[in-house]
């Protein structure tokens, strides 16, 4: 291990997001930040999750996945989250008294990361994530790591109603 690159942001790949480090938005009337960003890849391609910072104090990520946006919220309380090796793609599951349809299962790792993240998000972690699709636009993410499991829920939300602000210049936008 190269101790000297612990703590340091990786380079991260170009990509089409107009989002960027200082981006600003609202969510559900909530002012937030972009502070931070992880870049996770898979076999078949890579999004951007995007590490939020709201005015009230509460935290989020925002996904940004081939033209679709997911903001949600890491759950900390006591939730029993399903073994891994008994779930399957388009099955149906209850989390937290809510009813979810498994949408897909990858094998992820993390490209790159960059500001302020409150995981280890060091190039090359591995995990699994397991998208998860309710009622409503409600949308949850399972991610299973040996650092340990986590749960988040929120939903899918237009780019417009977001009303980014401090968007990155892209040529031919």
């Amino acid at each position: 291990m190269n101790i000297e690159s612990l703590g340091k942001m990786t380079e991260m790949p170009q990509d089409m997001s107009p989002l960027q480090i200082g981006t600003t938005g609202i969510f559900e009337g909530s002012k937030f930040e972009v502070i931070g960003r992880q870049r996770i890849g898979w076999e078949s391609g890579s999004w951007n999750e995007w590490y939020l910072h709201f005015d009230s104090g509460k935290d989020g990520w925002l996904a940004d996945a081939q033209g679709f946006y997911m903001v949600s919220f890491q759950i900390i309380e006591q939730v029993k989250i399903p073994e891994l090796s008994r779930l399957k793609i388009a099955e149906a599951i209850q989390i937290n008294r809510s009813q979810y349809t498994i949408d897909n299962i990858h094998e992820v790792a993390c490209v790159g990361s960059q500001g302020e993240l409150p995981v280890k998000s060091l190039k090359g972690r591995k995990s699994t994530s397991v998208d998860l699709v309710g009622p409503n636009d409600s949308f949850g993410n399972i991610d299973y790591s040996n650092e340990g499991d986590r749960l988040f829920f929120g939903k899918y939300i237009d780019f417009d109603n977001l009303k980014f602000m401090n968007l990155r210049e892209i040529d031919g936008w």
